[in-house]
């Protein structure tokens, strides 16, 4: 359930020139099951992203009251 809303929010936030890709990894990482005390592998994903060169633009048409961001 979490993998589509990383999915998701990225796409929206791509989709509206907010950020840009920059890279997507997957990998499993072992946990330790609560229940059954057992290691099971569950899947991970990490996406990379960065705020847009048309950011402050976009931002500011969104909401013109917004001062500018740093960073």
């Amino acid at each position: 359930m979490a993998t589509g809303s990383v999915i998701g929010i990225s796409e929206i936030l791509k989709n509206n020139n907010f950020a840009v890709l920059k890279d997507i990894k997957t990998s499993t990482v072992k946990v330790c099951n609560e229940t059954t005390g057992r290691i099971v592998c569950k899947a991970k994903l990490e996406i990379s992203m960065g705020k847009s060169k048309v950011f402050e633009e976009v931002l500011s048409r969104a909401n013109p009251n917004l001062k500018k961001i740093n960073g």
